[in-house]
């Protein structure tokens, strides 16, 4: 059944000219290791399974990307320069993934995709890209869950992981709950 969820995940994106685009973008910068993640993939299946018909608006376009030797944060902003050079209507944030394991003091994560896994709850751990042509999309949890409109914390910040309190504090601040209704919270 997972199958059918992800082509699911991949028809929603190529349906729509916006998130291609986007995607084509950031592809187009040549980063190493650069996907798309977060919001910009969970909003549009939860608005799908709310039957909005308008999109909800990007609070941020999360562009992310994997370069253990220059963990200087202001190639990020760099990068983020760039994009606003080519379509200074999206709001892009770029983020290095090699320097964020310090955020939760995590050890160094191995590349982009190992990042995104360790996102603090499962919906939001979720990225695309567009490499050569081809759309790949990264998702390590339930995919039935993420259709069902269930938030439930990662692995990494479940009730055993000693950072719970890290993911209350998230949906709390979140308030996703107003934009989307039906969703069920995994507390």
């Amino acid at each position: 059944m997972g199958c059918v969820f992800m082509k699911a995940i991949y028809d929603l994106i190529k349906s729509d000219a916006d998130m291609i685009y986007i995607l084509e973008v950031v592809e187009s910068l040549n980063l190493n290791d650069s996907w798309v993640s977060a919001g910009f993939i969970r909003n549009k299946i939860w608005d799908m399974i709310h039957d909005y018909t308008d999109k909800t608006p990007y609070n941020d376009v999360d562009v992310i990307f994997y370069d253990a030797d220059c963990l200087d944060e202001s190639i990020e902003k760099r990068y983020e320069q760039q994009l606003r050079d080519i379509d200074s209507s999206i709001p892009w944030s770029v983020k290095n993934q090699a320097r964020m394991h310090l955020k939760n003091d995590f050890n160094q994560y191995i590349d982009s995709k190992d990042a995104v896994d360790h996102y603090t709850e499962a919906p939001t751990a979720i990225c695309a890209r567009i490499k050569n042509g081809e759309l790949e999309v990264h998702y390590n949890y339930s995919v039935q869950d993420l259709f069902n409109g269930i938030v439930s914390p990662t692995q990494y910040f479940n009730h055993d992981s000693g950072r719970y309190d890290v993911y209350l504090d998230r949906i709390n601040r979140k308030q996703w709950h107003k934009q989307w209704p039906n969703l069920t919270f995994d507390n």
